[in-house]
């Protein structure tokens, strides 16, 4: 699903409306109508109906949003947050609304206490460029602190849908109904506090002047494409479904690399194989007795550049340490191994420290940080927008895939190409989820055999698992362990 910033949707609007063809205000409409029906089918009429209306077209919404939830008997007050003469199409709006006589209009925010109230923010859109000062930042601060169901129109009030949000005065949504496509800002981290749920309702904008659209952000949809890719033939061996080896932990850490190779054997590898320190051999052999063994000569940490000549996928990094001899040992695999690399956790750590070796990394490795250990890549920035644009820039001047994670985790591939991760909740937020990741990735990666689309799938099914043990575990019992366990669902679920 495409991400299209604000100019762009303009346009989708106005091609719609010119080649359709359809009127601004019926396509106004049509969109309001969407929202009635998303609201009817999940709230009764014992709620009472606050909208908030600003002049320009979201005010326009607002306003037939209004006139339509008066027609389904729920009780609706309109707040009009601006004095000026509004939009054509909101004085259209208007005008029906004063003639139908259903609702009540105020400038005020006078309601009923004894009611459950909706609060509908309609005061502006996506094309907001400046703070919200004065008044309406009034209104906005006063409905914040109201009890209340609170749904934004398209983009809670104050968020910018492009960049960085600077002022205070920004709507607090439950739930934000948002019109064919996702904005930008829905995927920042500080932004999720004001948006709530999101949900994009189609109102029909042209189908094709979207697809024509050049975007670098999206959000990922699985696709039968990348389905088919995984499944392997009847005839098929365990090398079809590709070799991989793990390096990681190592004395008192061997931990994450139990966790690695679960996510692996679990994700439909052929061939696993571990390097371990002499003394967590059995460690690996008793909790994973299908695993393959490549004993390192270090007795507390690894430290060995063994034969990976037959591994289609080498992990390297989880609880490795930083000794001398496990960054000689990094050195060595990033001149030396040809396969599909993934390095995680503390192999990004010792790249950031030795800043040489961020010039030695192949071509399409996957790189997993979370924001701190990307921090340390690229140097700090302030939100997430900076990110972005600082992940695009590393992407493209070290040509790798790069897994920011996070709510929305942003893979990014060579061209700078950014697609969002919606599955997955909090409860993912523990030690060692990052160790199933790479496991996912190291399971997948034989068979996608492109490093962006491996990426991609691998962090929606590490999502999936985690909802799935989230809906059975709770977010508090659920652990890394128990999401390995969900990746049985999780890949049915895709499957079918």
């Amino acid at each position: 699903m495409k991400i299209l910033n604000v100019k762009q949707i303009r346009e989708a609007d106005q091609y719609t409306i010119e080649n359709e063809p359809i009127t601004s205000i019926d396509l106004m409409e049509r969109a309001s109508q969407e929202i009635v029906n998303w609201l009817i089918k999940n709230f009764t009429n014992q709620y009472q109906i606050i909208i908030l209306a600003g002049s320009g077209n979201n005010g326009g919404d607002g306003l037939a949003i209004a006139r339509l939830m008066s027609e389904q008997n729920f009780t609706v007050k309109v707040v009009l947050v601006m004095g000026k003469e509004g939009s054509e199409d909101f004085e259209k709006n208007l005008s029906k609304l004063k003639k139908d006589n259903t609702a009540e209009i105020t400038s005020g925010l006078n309601f009923d206490d004894g009611k459950d109230n909706i609060f509908i923010d309609a005061i502006f859109g996506s094309g907001l460029s400046r703070p919200i000062e004065g008044k309406i930042a009034e209104y906005i601060f006063k409905v914040n602190d109201i009890e209340g169901i609170k749904i934004a129109v398209d983009i809670p009030s104050g968020i910018f849908a492009d960049v960085t949000s600077p002022g205070e005065a920004i709507f607090k949504a439950d739930h934000t109904l948002s019109f064919q496509v996702p904005k930008l800002a829905f995927m920042m981290a500080e932004n999720q506090k004001y948006i709530g749920h999101f949900e994009i309702l189609d109102i029909g904008l042209s189908s094709d002047f979207i697809n024509n659209c050049i975007s670098d952000y999206s959000i990922y949809e699985l696709t039968n494409t990348i389905k088919s890719s995984i499944k392997v033939d009847s005839i098929a061996h365990k090398g079809d479904r590709g070799r991989a080896c793990i390096l990681a932990g190592g004395h008192a850490r061997m931990g994450a690399a139990i966790l690695a190779a679960k996510g692996a054997l679990h994700s439909g590898i052929g061939l696993l194989t571990v390097q371990s320190c002499p003394h967590c051999i059995e460690i690996i052999q008793i909790q994973i007795p299908e695993a393959l063994i490549l004993e390192d000569e270090n007795e507390y940490a690894l430290g060995s550049y063994l034969n990976y000549e037959t591994q289609d996928v080498l992990i390297f990094g989880p609880a490795v340490g930083f000794a001398n001899k496990t960054v000689a040992l990094l050195r060595e695999i990033l001149k030396s191994y040809h396969g599909q690399l993934v390095l995680d956790a503390d192999a990004i750590s010792i790249m950031a420290q030795n800043r040489e070796l961020l010039e030695l990394l192949p071509k399409g490795t996957i790189l997993t940080p979370h924001h701190g250990e990307f921090k340390r890549l690229v140097g700090e920035y302030s939100n997430n927008f900076e990110a972005l644009m600082q992940l695009k820039s590393f992407c493209m001047h070290h040509q790798v895939v790069v897994i920011l994670k996070g709510k929305y985790s942003a893979v990014c591939n060579e061209q700078g190409k950014i697609s969002f991760n919606t599955t997955g909740n909090p409860g993912m937020a523990k030690g060692g989820s990052g160790d199933v990741l790479c496991g996912i990735l190291a399971g997948l990666a034989p068979r996608i055999k492109n490093s962006y689309e491996t990426a991609k799938l691998a962090v929606f099914l590490h999502g999936i698992a985690g909802d799935l043990s989230l809906k059975e575990d709770g977010e508090n019992y659920m652990t890394p362990s128990t999401m390995i366990l969900k990746l049985k669902d999780a890949f049915k679920l895709i499957e079918n």
